[in-house]
């Protein structure tokens, strides 16, 4: 399909993606730094990073460390205030949805996990109770066991007595 937006943004991010110097972030060390450009560092690593103004408010992957990073927007910036063309509208909006695609997944794993977690967490809760109770039994015996030694105790010392009175006489 010719029309298709999804088919239109992916050809629009293969001509001129994220791969372009004005979303990509640039290691400072290597790349010189314009004056307008956003220089930030990574809340993950650490790492400091530099991108075009254009690119405030997106996200990018740490140079250093990969992880996605929020673009910070500079005070008195309004994200309305950048002049983007089309095609530049278009890459913003296929990352846009790249990364919504990539963070409902996220919250798929995440809820999956949890729901593995919680299923686990109810296992072991029922094998805890279920070894609080052969402990109670096994006390219970203990107690049983010591009664019956103490009775056997008391029965053998007056067996004992009444022997040592047999012999007295």
């Amino acid at each position: 399909m010719k029309n298709d937006p999804d088919t239109m943004l992916e050809d629009q991010s293969q001509n001129e993606g994220l791969d372009s110097p004005d979303f990509q972030a640039d290691e400072t060390e290597n790349d010189e730094i314009r004056p307008t450009d956003i220089v930030f560092n990574c809340p993950h690593c650490g790492h400091s990073l530099a991108i075009d103004y254009r690119g405030a408010g997106l996200q990018i992957k740490c140079v250093a460390c990969g992880t996605p990073v929020q673009v910070p927007i500079p005070d008195g910036m309004k994200v309305d205030d950048l002049d983007l063309s089309p095609g530049e509208l278009m890459t913003q909006l296929f990352q846009t949805r790249r990364m919504l695609l990539k963070s409902e997944q996220r919250i798929a794993e995440l809820e999956e996990t949890l729901n593995s977690v919680k299923l686990r967490r109810t296992e072991l809760e029922k094998a805890r109770m279920t070894t609080l109770h052969r402990c109670a039994e096994l006390v219970s015996m203990c107690q049983s066991g010591l009664k019956l030694q103490g009775d056997m105790a008391n029965t053998l010392n007056r067996m004992v007595a009444l022997i040592a009175e047999e012999q007295q006489r």
